[in-house]
């Protein structure tokens, strides 16, 4: 299948395309909002093929990882982290103990670091061979987890991330049925709050573990502000979370990262490896123009 690239500007940051940007160069957002329509649609059907970078166009890597409360302290699942090599890594549920051993073993690979650890499971760390720009935690409602809203310096120009941890499926109300079905509206809400913080002027990836399915509400969400799901196109079906089990039978795809269209993907994978419950989530991006 012939790559289909977002070359067009659609609206740009965590906001709908109708923000200021979109109203200064209507046709152009409007096209790329048409670009990422048929992006999308097109997960549905065939997956896009991976390719390399246009040449001489700056690009770079970019990973999602939940590493499980550091994976009980399991060193397969931090050592992992470098072992993957992507030059932008946001991981979710970092302890303080996770915390101490990343310092230690990645303080040459990834020069720039960036924690909030916690006890539970809401600690978060940005790691980087590019300059950090911390923009601060948004907080969660009901005392969820949060999310971090920081900005790399890349060799394709600066990068907005929003990493996120959706709350899980029962932590929502003590009655499990009601938190269960409240999920939905939860997570679309979670999502607003979170991208509203982001500005609309640079190219931005949102990641992160959604606790959802590609179809979820906070998915649909940031679909309809012209991001774009990286996994779902490349590899349809591929899951990210698993429950221990006998050959891993019960797993969904709840890791995603998705971009806006001033960045165009090249292509986007899961590793299994660790031992998380959840699995690293890569992509390979270049920027719209340089």
């Amino acid at each position: 299948m012939a790559y289909l690239s977002i070359s067009a500007t659609a609206g740009r940051g965590c906001t709908a395309l109708g923000g200021v940007t979109a109203r200064r160069q209507p046709s152009r957002a409007l096209a790329g909002a048409a670009v990422v329509a048929a992006l999308n649609s097109a997960c549905g059907e065939r997956p896009l093929e991976p390719r390399p970078p246009d040449p001489g166009a700056p690009h770079f890597t970019v990973m999602s990882f939940n590493i499980e409360l550091g994976a009980k302290r399991e060193p397969s699942t931090l050592r992992s982290i470098g072992e993957l090599d992507a030059d932008l890594v946001g991981l979710q549920e970092v302890t303080p103990e996770a915390e101490a051993w990343l310092r230690d073993a990645y303080a040459d690979q990834y020069p720039y670091q960036l924690y909030q650890s916690k006890g539970g499971a809401g600690g978060l760390a940005a790691l980087s061979r590019f300059p950090l720009v911390d923009h601060g935690l948004r907080p969660a409602p009901e005392d969820w987890h949060p999310a971090w809203h920081f900005e790399a310096e890349t060799p394709a120009g600066p990068v907005q991330l929003l990493d996120v941890h959706l709350r899980s499926l029962f932590s929502g109300d003590p009655n499990p049925v009601r938190s269960y079905l409240s999920t939905g509206s939860d997570h679309r809400n979670e999502m607003a709050l979170f991208s509203d913080w982001c500005e609309q002027s640079i190219p931005t990836i949102v990641l992160g573990d959604f606790n959802e399915s590609p179809d979820g509400p906070a998915i649909h969400y940031l679909e309809g502000r012209g991001f774009f799901n990286l996994l779902p196109a490349f590899r349809p079906g591929q899951p990210t979370w698993r429950f221990r089990s006998t050959g891993d039978q019960f797993s969904e795809t709840f890791d995603h990262i998705l971009i806006n269209a001033e960045l165009v993907p090249l292509n986007a994978w899961v590793q299994r490896r660790g031992e998380s419950d959840h699995l690293p989530v890569l992509a390979h991006l270049e920027p719209r123009s340089w």
